[in-house]
C-alpha cells in the first residue's frame, strides 16, 4: 500500500464516512419518528374513534325552536350500541362530547347534525371531530432505526480506523 492509497483511506474513513452517518442520522430521524407516532398513536390517542357532542334538549330547543332546519331525526334505539354508549357518555361529560368507538352507521348523519329522541327529549347530535389516524408505512419505522444505527457505526469509523492503522503500525 503506497502512502497516496492511505491517504485516500484516511480522507473517507476520517471525513466522507462520518458525514454520510450524519446524513444517516438525519433521514433516520426523519423516518423512525413519524413511523413510531403512528405505531403508538391508535392505543395512546383515539385515532380511528370520532368525536360526537351531544346538546340537552333546553339547548337544542333554544337553537332550533319550532322552525329549524330539516335535520334527520332518528330514536335512541336506532342507533348502534358504541353510538348509544358515546351519546350517553356525551350527556353526562362535561363538554358533552364522547368518542364513538366501534361500529358507527350513523356517521354521515351525525357529520351533517341530526336530532336524536331519547327519554322523550330531542337533543342534536354533531360529529365535532374524526380523529383520523396518521398513515405511515409499515417499514418507515424499523429502516428509520436501522438508518439510524448505521449513521452511528459510520460517525464512530474515525477511531475505529485510527485505532486499525496503529495496530497495524505496531505489527510491522
Amino acid at each position: 500500500m503506497t502512502d497516496g492509497d492511505r491517504d485516500r483511506g484516511s480522507v473517507v474513513f476520517t471525513y466522507v464516512a462520518p458525514f454520510a452517518g450524519v446524513l444517516l442520522v438525519a433521514i433516520g430521524i426523519g423516518a423512525a419518528v413519524p413511523g413510531g407516532y403512528a405505531i403508538l398513536e391508535g392505543p395512546v390517542l383515539n385515532c380511528g374513534e370520532p368525536t360526537i357532542a351531544v346538546e340537552g334538549p333546553d339547548a337544542t330547543a333554544d337553537r332550533f325552536g319550532d322552525d329549524g332546519p330539516a335535520l334527520r331525526q332518528s330514536q335512541f334505539e336506532a342507533l348502534s350500541p358504541a353510538e348509544q354508549a358515546a351519546f350517553r357518555e356525551a350527556l353526562t361529560a362535561p363538554r358533552n362530547e364522547a368518542h364513538v368507538a366501534g361500529d358507527f352507521p350513523n356517521a354521515a348523519a351525525f357529520r351533517n347534525g341530526s336530532l336524536v329522541a331519547y327519554q322523550g327529549e330531542q337533543h342534536y347530535v354533531t360529529t365535532v371531530s374524526e380523529n383520523p389516524c396518521f398513515q405511515a408505512a409499515p417499514l418507515q419505522f424499523p429502516l428509520g432505526v436501522f438508518a439510524i444505527a448505521l449513521g452511528v457505526v459510520l460517525i464512530l469509523t474515525p477511531p475505529i480506523y485510527k485505532r486499525l492503522v496503529a495496530l497495524d503500525r505496531r505489527a510491522r
